[in-house]
C-alpha cells in the first residue's frame, strides 16, 4: 500500500482538483449508518408487523407475495406514509442520531469524512460521486466552511453550476434520504436516466477516480458507465478492504488503474490527507532540507540587518513543528501511544534540532530571544480552557521540548555559552490550564514519566533513567561532527 499511497499523494498534490472520489456505503460504516438495502428490509419488517407477522426469513419475498411487486423505497414508503414530510420523518432515524447515538458519537462524520473535508478545504478535492443517502460528508464540509453544490437527482443537473466553476460538488447518484427519490433495487441500479448517465460519464472521462467503500457489485449501472469511459488521462485507484471483488479488478484493468488494499476508509483518508498536507508544508519559504535551513540561519546570524529574517526562520519552523504535534490528549497512555507520539515529535522537530546547535554556536545576545521563545512554545501547557485531557497522557506533549532542551543545553556546554544556558534554565512557562508559571525545568525533565512505565514503553530493559537514555540515543548523531568521540558526547551529555 505504501508505494501506491505515496504515488497517489503526489498525484493529488501536484494535480490539484483533478481527482474525483467515488464513495460507497463503506465510507459511513464506522458511523453506524445502515446500507440502503438494510433500510429496505427493516421497513419491510415494520410493515409485516402491521399484518401480524413478527418474523420473516425473506423480507423481499414476503413483500412480493403480499403486494405483487418488488420492494423499493417508493413502493414501501407508499404503504407506510403518504406525504413527503412524513416520508422524511420516517427515514430520519436511519440517518440522524438519537440521544444515545449522540453520546456514542454515531451517525456523525467519520475520520474519513473529516479528512476529505480538509482536502476539499485546501482545494485538492472538489468533486465527489457517492451512492450514499446520508449527509455526513455535507456536515463535515460545512464544519470547515464549505457549502457544497449537491446533485441528488437527474432533475438537478440542468440548474447546476458547471463543474469547472463550482466550488465543491457532490453527486448523490442514488439519491438523498431527504429527497426520497431513491434508487435501490437491482433494476433501478442497473440503468440510470440518460441525463444522469451522461453527466457521470463526463466526470469519469475528465477526472481521475479514487473509489472507497464501494465494491461495484450492486451498482451495475454505475459500473457500466465506468466501462464505457474512453478518456484515461488521469490515474484511477480502486481501494478495497480484505478482499478485492472481481468487479473492481476488472474496472482497474479497463481503466489501466490500480487496486489498493486499505485497512478501512478512516485510516486510508486520514493518512492520505496527512501525506498531502506534508507535501503542502514544503511550499513557500519552508526549508527544503535541514541543510538548507542551517545554511539560511548561518547567513542570517552573521549580519545584524538580518535579525528579522533570523527570528522569522525560528518562528516559522517552530510554528510548523507545533502544528504537527499539537493534538488532543484524551486517550490512554500506553506503549503504542507513547511511541507514536515520539515518532511524530522527532519528525516535527527534525529541522529545528540542527538549527539550535548552529544558533547556539554563533549566537550573540540579540539572537537568544528567538531560542527562548521557541523553547517556551514547546513547553507551554497545550490544553485550552475547557479542553479535556488525561493527566499522564498530556505529558507526551513535552517530548519535543525535552529533546530541544537537551540539544540546546549540550550545545551551550560545547561552545562555552554558560551565560546563555543559565538564562534558559530560568525560563518560566505555564504548566496548567491556569496562568500560573513555573521554571521550565519543573515541566520538562527526564523523570517526567515514572521509571518503570518509561522502561516498559521504551523497551530498553531496566534503565535507571530510561528517558535520559532515550534522549541520549536519539540526539547522539546530531553531534557527530562536533563531538567526534563517543566519550566526548557522553561527558558533555552528563554535564548537561
Amino acid at each position: 500500500m505504501n508505494n501506491l499511497l505515496t504515488t497517489l499523494s503526489f498525484s493529488i498534490y501536484f494535480n490539484k482538483g483533478v481527482y474525483a472520489l467515488l464513495l460507497g456505503s463503506g465510507i459511513s460504516r464506522s458511523a453506524g449508518i445502515p446500507t440502503g438495502w438494510n433500510i429496505v428490509t427493516d421497513l419491510i419488517h415494520k410493515l409485516a408487523v402491521q399484518y401480524g407477522t413478527s418474523n420473516i426469513d425473506n423480507p423481499e419475498k414476503w413483500f412480493e407475495e403480499q403486494y405483487g411487486e418488488s420492494p423499493n423505497y417508493s413502493t414501501i414508503l407508499s404503504k407506510l406514509v403518504h406525504t413527503q414530510t412524513e416520508r422524511v420523518n420516517l427515514l430520519k432515524p436511519y440517518f440522524e442520531p438519537n440521544e444515545e447515538e449522540i453520546e456514542n458519537h454515531l451517525k456523525e462524520p467519520t475520520k474519513a469524512h473529516r479528512a476529505i473535508a480538509q482536502l476539499a478545504k485546501d482545494g485538492y478535492i472538489k468533486l465527489v460521486l457517492t451512492t450514499n443517502f446520508d449527509r455526513l460528508l455535507e456536515k463535515a464540509l460545512e464544519d470547515v466552511g464549505i457549502i457544497p453544490q449537491v446533485i441528488c437527482h437527474s432533475d438537478d443537473i440542468d440548474g447546476a453550476i458547471p463543474l469547472v466553476h463550482a466550488g465543491f460538488t457532490i453527486v448523490k447518484i442514488n439519491g438523498d434520504y431527504i429527497d426520497c427519490r431513491f434508487l435501490n433495487t437491482e433494476d433501478e441500479l442497473a440503468d440510470y436516466p440518460d441525463k444522469l448517465k451522461d453527466y457521470v460519464l463526463r466526470i469519469v472521462n475528465e477526472f481521475g477516480v479514487i473509489t472507497c467503500g464501494w465494491s461495484g457489485e450492486w451498482d451495475k449501472g454505475l459500473v457500466n458507465i465506468i466501462r464505457s469511459s474512453e478518456n484515461r488521462r488521469y490515474e484511477s485507484y480502486f481501494t478495497y478492504c480484505n478482499k478485492c471483488e472481481n468487479t473492481l479488478k476488472e474496472l482497474a484493468t479497463f481503466r489501466c488503474g490500480n487496486v489498493l488494499a486499505i485497512e478501512n476508509a478512516d485510516s486510508f483518508f486520514t493518512e492520505l490527507a496527512e501525506r498531502v498536507m506534508a507535501l503542502s508544508s514544503l511550499e513557500g519559504n519552508h526549508p527544503l532540507s535541514k541543510d538548507i535551513a542551517v545554511e539560511r540561519l548561518k547567513r542570517y546570524i552573521v549580519k545584524s540587518e538580518k535579525i528579522i529574517l533570523y527570528n522569522d526562520l525560528f518562528e516559522n519552523e517552530a510554528e510548523r513543528a507545533c502544528n504537527k504535534i499539537i493534538q488532543y490528549y484524551n486517550f490512554p497512555l500506553n506503549s503504542q501511544t507513547f511511541n507514536e507520539c515520539l515518532k511524530r515529535h522527532l519528525n516535527a522537530i527534525d529541522t529545528l534540532l540542527p538549527m539550535c546547535i548552529t544558533a547556539v554556536r554563533w549566537s550573540k545576545p540579540v539572537h537568544e530571544q528567538a531560542i527562548f521563545d521557541m523553547l517556551t512554545r514547546f513547553v507551554e501547557f497545550p490544553i485550552k480552557c475547557g479542553g479535556s485531557y488525561q493527566s499522564e497522557t498530556v505529558k507526551l506533549h513535552y517530548l519535543s521540548g525535552l529533546l530541544l532542551m537537551y540539544v540546546v543545553g549540550i550545545s551551550c556546554i560545547k561552545y562555552d555559552k554558560y551565560s546563555f544556558l543559565n538564562k534558559i534554565l530560568h525560563i518560566s512557562a505555564r504548566n496548567s490550564i491556569h496562568d500560573d508559571k513555573v521554571n521550565i525545568t519543573g515541566i520538562i525533565h527526564p523523570c517526567i514519566f515514572d521509571r518503570d512505565i518509561a522502561n516498559n514503553f521504551i523497551g530498553h530493559g531496566n534503565k535507571y533513567t530510561p528517558i535520559s537514555t532515550l534522549i541520549h540515543n536519539k540526539i547522539r548523531s546530531l553531534f557527530n561532527s562536533i563531538l567526534r568521540e563517543d566519550l566526548d558526547f557522553d561527558i558533555t551529555f552528563d554535564i548537561r
